[in-house]
């Protein structure tokens, strides 16, 4: 898949809207999770992919807006998951490097060291998209 669904043949998508309170992050993974079961996908290969939903749902919770939508495709050789929310301005490159000593903005750190690949694009007037492969 490249960045815009186009270089892996796709079999399956799932899209899940969820609200942008405190429990999105939780609600995105349950889904997902979900979403992984019915396409039977082992349990010991969903980590990676729902520790990447949760830190772009997060992201999108924080530096966001309303609507938030995740979109999970299942190509054949790579899931993509993409979280839009409805911030056109809000760039994820923002807040990439936290301090050493912050709780919290590591979170597209994690996506970088566990996607094959990640980027994002904003829709004018309809919000940011940003999206992470991971492979199957």
């Amino acid at each position: 898949m490249d960045g815009r669904h186009g270089g892996d043949q796709v079999s399956s998508t799932r899209v899940i809207e969820l609200d942008g309170d405190a429990d999105a992050p939780s609600r995105g993974r349950h889904a997902v999770t979900a979403v992984l079961e019915e396409w039977g996908c082992a349990p010991d290969t969903r980590g990676d992919l729902l520790l990447v939903v949760s830190e772009l749902v997060t992201n999108a919770v924080v530096h966001g807006a309303e609507p938030i939508v995740v979109t999970v495709v299942r190509g054949t050789e790579r899931f993509r998951v993409e979280v839009t929310d409805g911030a056109a301005e809000s760039s994820p490159h923002n807040n990439r490097h936290a301090p050493a000593t912050a709780e919290n903005g590591r979170g597209l750190s994690v996506v970088t060291r566990l996607a094959a690949a990640w980027g994002w694009r904003a829709s004018p007037g309809r919000g940011k998209t940003v999206w992470a492969e991971l492979p199957v």
